[in-house]
């Protein structure tokens, strides 16, 4: 008899929170992100992909609910321009995510990325851009956005340690109804990839397997569906 196991929520997205962002050696950036600014806040978030830059500017937005707005620069260009148009003029609170990618937009996203700074600078709002390197390393033409987005507070984002990684991946489990044994994490980190994203992969493998299998995720399984 196959034991019981609750049916899981594996395609549900996963809600990005700035209380369910394991911090590890970032809690200073948590907090700054936490907290209510009295004067202009800009803050320049950078580090290598999938080390959560996107999760913390999403609770950042998530937090600050209906006084704030969102720009994903990835997008297709008349998708992320349009979201430009609108926090040029909305939010105490903006987020721009991949901030790179608005260099390949021209004059006209540069033209609202300034103006948006200029709005939240003189309305003492927050302005939370994302990036994988320091501001330095990207030149707008520009010249005085490159200068704004130079001034702001920069933070690195550290990598979680094991310990860390087997509490995000158990974080993610629960979020989808099950618990993670701490013994199946162990083995998993000894011997699979170790990058966050290759891990979140792998644990929507195991959350489709578990689920058309019926079984609960164990050693074996694991085994049997990534082969480490």
């Amino acid at each position: 008899m196959k034991p019981h196991q609750t049916t899981l929520a594996v395609d549900l997205p996963f809600e990005q929170t700035l209380e369910n962002f394991v911090a590890g050696e970032n809690l200073e950036l948590v907090q700054v992100l936490k907290s209510s600014a009295h004067d202009f806040l800009g803050i320049w978030v950078f580090g290598d992909t999938q080390s959560g830059k996107s999760h913390l500017l999403r609770g950042a937005v998530q937090a600050a609910q209906e006084s704030a707005g969102f720009v994903d620069g990835k997008l297709a260009a008349e998708e992320v321009l349009e979201q430009l148009r609108f926090v040029a003029d909305y939010g105490d609170l903006v987020a721009i995510d991949n901030v790179a990618h608005l260099q390949t937009l021209g004059e006209e996203a540069e033209l609202l990325l300034f103006n948006l700074y200029q709005r939240l600078f003189q309305n003492q709002g927050t302005m939370i851009v994302s990036h994988s390197a320091p501001a330095t390393t990207l030149d707008f033409a520009t010249a005085d956005l490159n200068s704004r987005l130079r001034s702001f507070a920069h933070y690195q984002i550290q990598p979680l340690n094991d310990e860390q990684k087997t509490a995000m991946l158990k974080q993610r489990a629960e979020a989808k109804g099950y618990l993670l044994d701490a013994a199946v994490v162990a083995y998993w980190l000894a011997r699979g990839p170790r990058d966050i994203g290759a891990l979140l992969a792998d644990l929507d493998r195991l959350d489709r397997a578990s689920l058309s299998q019926q079984r609960l995720i164990t050693i074996p399984l694991l085994k049997e569906e990534l082969g480490y």
